[in-house]
């Protein structure tokens, strides 16, 4: 009789287990956030520190080239090849400089290999916690490609401000081609070299972007978004292609050397204080972000 009161004293009743499992739930709840806003913090680390880097390397090349900056590139992914075998090329000349490979011995290497070049990995090219478009890498025709293939592809995270050189470029050489028919990277980087707007150019560097965390996936916004819809094989992009997976934002590489993550809905918003693409006179150039140095930043 005594045995049996003592093992009805330690059981638990049917209302404390409930209890308990109560508390372990709330508990459960409360942790779950905190371990995903780590997780989002340290990913968003690794992407600033990758953005770091690019800065890093792009100053060191500045000091080793009158001030100038590396060449962006040709716009249209069809003359992908002409900036892969240009030295001048961003993806090319900087990484070195970091301990980095260049972008064409990345693309060479995965030829070689027969293997596609990287979109997940953690390098100085890609954020590790992009998730890449259906697509990607993006071919381009590619006559050096060996075993007399005609194609490669590219995949890039971070990419120069292509709003950078507008005015620059239209005021210094107009009307000038940025290729004079030929795809020689000697003839064309003596040319191009000085198509590159210098940092002393830029006046207010604590505002005025070089680099963009350009966005993975178009659904790192929603689908009803102004700018849901751009296309994402680009090697240089401006505001209408920023990240949106690191706290609804992406980082920023600005002309003083300093990283900023800025939110994709304020770095897409104008001097009009409108996000609409079509604002009539729009300038994307704010108090706070410059994307065009020296001329206003049209929505192109």
């Amino acid at each position: 009789m005594r045995s049996t009161i003592r093992a009805r004293r330690v059981a638990f009743t049917l209302i404390e287990v409930l209890v308990v499992i109560g508390i372990i739930v709330i508990l459960i709840g409360l942790i779950l956030p905190a371990i995903g806003s780590v997780r989002a913090t340290a990913r968003a680390g690794a992407s600033q520190s990758n953005m770091k880097q690019w800065g890093t390397g792009t100053v060191a090349y500045t000091n080793l080239n009158k001030d100038r900056l590396p060449w962006e590139g040709l716009p249209n992914t069809n003359q992908f090849a002409i900036n892969l075998q240009t030295k001048q090329f961003w993806a090319n000349a900087v990484p070195p400089l970091v301990d980095g490979p260049s972008y064409r011995e990345v693309v060479n290497a995965a030829n070689t290999n027969q293997t596609p070049v990287p979109t997940l990995e953690n390098s100085i090219f890609v954020d590790p916690a992009a998730t890449p478009q259906e697509g990607a890498p993006w071919p381009f025709p590619d006559p050096a490609a060996p075993n007399g293939g005609q194609e490669s592809a590219f995949y890039f995270n971070y990419v120069p401000n292509s709003q950078l050189n507008n005015t620059f470029i239209s005021r210094d050489f107009a009307g000038e081609e940025y290729v004079q028919g030929t795809t020689d990277p000697v003839q064309i980087g003596n040319e191009l070299s000085q198509k590159s707007i210098r940092l002393s150019h830029i006046k207010d560097s604590a505002r005025t972007i070089l680099m963009v965390e350009m966005r993975a996936n178009q659904d790192e916004l929603p689908s009803t978004d102004f700018y849901h819809d751009e296309d994402l094989a680009r090697h240089r992009c401006d505001w209408k292609r920023l990240a949106a997976r690191h706290f609804q934002g992406g980082h920023l590489l600005f002309a003083d050397g300093h990283v900023g993550l800025v939110e994709n809905a304020k770095a897409t918003t104008n001097a009009q204080d409108s996000r609409d693409p079509n604002t009539p006179g729009g300038d994307w150039n704010t108090s706070e972000l410059i994307w065009d140095p020296m001329g206003p930043a049209r929505n192109e």
